[in-house]
């Protein structure tokens, strides 16, 4: 779909180009040889209005319809498409500001088949040549809004494709907003130049011009500090967002979100590392290649993006296809042209890294890199503060002595197992573990050992666990397991071979003894043998009581068996 989109963009820029040189063509008998000196001027002076234009994400304002108009006015269409057409492709060559030249030759060819569509309208309501009279003044409105119109219409239909995953810092609306103001001191100075042309000349009419260019640096100022107060309330934005501790990947979605206010660029991706020693991978992603840079990863000191991370500096890559390590890289380096690098840092740690990337080149600068260097001190911040939060969390969740999760810690993982199994349709084993007579051994063996043999037992358990199994001090010298999808004789089978394994193990090796120990457990199967985690808690210890009194080293499940269910009858 992205390739048919392309070849129609493709088509649509030079079928405007072509009909704009046949119009041209059309147009060149009509020109007057004897104004060329002086249309060169004016042609000057519109390569001025088109450097000191103001950019858009959407396109560029520039007071070049003083010119269009006057010249239309004094020498014909013919001239005023010329002028215009030339104008724009020595005046968007010298400050295409990144656009492929392909984009200047359109923006010309649609200066002309405005002027021609304009100049046929001007002529059907009436409109008479080189008059500036109060007759021409509904014909002249009809010029003015058809050039408007066309010169509108082809720019949307020319960024069309561009659309799409394009965030800039001026809105499509704020550009027609600012484009009206334009024209609207446009108009009357281009029909002013064409009735006093004839008393003051040329001299005059560039002096005139000149006020134009005024507006444009007043535009350029006015729009520079909008642009200035969208990146402050990105600013703002993300800070109102960190006051409520989000976690990693909200941290760098709202940096995303927000960095779109003050800086243009089609395609964003955040990596962050899930653990010490692994790869950066991507948790937020915005634009049209999301899906497949979510299956991507960076290496700290490898490609463009790792480099960047090993080397701690944020970057700007001006042109991917001339830079010496991205012209080689595969990936988003062959997709886009501008890429802004911004590496993330808490201390010493490497956190993460920032991608942005636009389609064209020469699209981010110093300014743009300073505003990301900003938004990443942010997140870095947040991120700093999300993981002191989450190893906090961590460390109040484990039991001191064990290191295994604490009663409270387990007890929300079995509630929340237990109010998912009915809508998952899975059972929730649940196991309790106590070592037999083991104050005797703590008399024999004095506590210390004891705590050491608590403590090499729960390790023991720990290492037999399944992936979504967890295990938690309960007691004294009682562990708790909880086994999400074991029920039945799953879950016993489980409890017997943890059972085999504890007796079999030699304890306090490591003090140069040997001391042996069996353990009572009780087993019970939400919700088979309880419907909520209390009486899910009761019932494996009620097996648990079971397995101690019938003298322990066994495994006693809450399952009231077949047969004791038929000998109450």
């Amino acid at each position: 779909m992205r390739a048919k989109q392309g070849a129609l963009h493709i088509i649509f820029t030079w079928v405007v180009v072509g009909l704009a040189v046949w119009q041209l063509a059309v147009m060149l008998p009509a020109l007057e040889l004897d104004s060329v000196r002086e249309l060169l001027v004016i042609v000057f002076l519109g390569v001025l209005a088109e450097c000191l234009a103001v950019p858009f994400t959407y396109g560029r304002l520039s007071g070049a319809f003083v010119l269009v108009l006057s010249t239309f006015l004094i020498y014909g269409p013919a001239a005023a498409a010329w002028v215009s057409c030339l104008a724009a492709l020595f005046g968007q060559g010298i400050a295409n500001r990144g656009n492929p030249i392909r984009t200047a030759f359109f923006n010309a060819g649609q200066y002309v088949l405005a002027v021609a569509a304009a100049d046929m309208l001007f002529r059907l309501s009436g409109g008479a040549q080189g008059l500036v009279l109060p007759a021409n003044i509904l014909p002249l409105l009809v010029f003015t809004i058809s050039y408007i119109t066309v010169n509108h219409i082809l720019v949307y239909l020319y960024l069309v494709p561009n659309r799409q995953g394009v965030s800039g810092r001026v809105s499509w609306i704020d550009s027609v907003k600012w484009d009206m103001l334009t024209y609207f001191f446009a108009v009357p100075l281009g029909i002013l130049i064409a009735m006093m042309y004839g008393h003051i000349g040329l001299s005059g009419t560039v002096l005139l011009f000149f006020s134009i260019l005024a507006v444009q640096l007043i535009l350029r100022f006015y729009v520079s500090l909008q642009v200035t107060n969208m990146e402050l309330t990105a600013f703002y934005k993300v800070a109102k967002t960190l006051e409520g501790n989000p976690n990693s990947t909200e941290v760098m979605e709202q940096i995303l979100t927000n960095a779109k206010k003050a800086v243009p660029f089609r395609t964003g991706v955040a990596y962050l590392r899930p653990e010490e020693g692994a790869p950066y991978l991507p948790v937020a992603v915005t634009g049209p290649y999301a899906r497949q840079l979510m299956s991507t990863a960076v290496y700290q000191g490898e490609g463009v993006f790792g480099l960047a991370l090993e080397n701690r500096e944020p970057e700007i890559i001006y042109d991917t296809r001339t830079h010496p390590l991205a012209q080689k890289e595969p990936g988003l380096c062959q997709a886009l042209r501008s890429l802004i690098i911004v590496p993330l840092f808490s201390g010493s740690d490497s956190l993460g890294v920032i991608v942005l990337g636009e389609k064209r080149p020469l699209v981010f600068d110093h300014k743009h890199l300073h505003i990301m260097t900003v938004l990443a001190g942010q997140a870095a911040v947040a991120l700093e503060n999300y993981l002191l939060n989450s190893r906090l969390s961590q460390v109040l969740s484990r039991d001191t002595l064990t290191g295994l999760l604490n009663f409270d810690a387990l007890w929300g993982m079995v509630s929340e197992c237990c109010e998912s199994s009915p809508k998952e349709d899975y059972p929730v084993g649940l196991v309790l573990i106590d070592i037999d007579r083991f104050r005797i051994f703590n008399q024999r063996y004095g506590r210390a050992a004891g705590e050491m043999v608590l403590v090499e037992l729960a390790t023991l358990v720990n290492s037999n666990l399944r992936k979504d199994d967890a295990v938690s001090r309960y007691g004294g010298d009682e562990l708790a397991l909880l086994l999400p999808g074991a029920g039945g004789t799953r879950l016993v089978d489980l409890a017997e071979t943890l059972l085999k394994r504890i007796r079999g193990q030699i304890f306090l090796r490591g003090e140069g003894r040997s001391a042996r120990i069996t353990v009572s457990i009780g087993t019970a199967e939400f919700p088979r043998d309880a419907g909520d985690p209390t009486g899910l808690f009761n019932a494996a210890q009620r097996a648990l009581d079971k397995a101690k009194e019938s003298g322990g080293d066994r495994v006693v499940s809450a399952a009231v068996p077949l047969v004791d269910q038929c000998r109450l009858f």
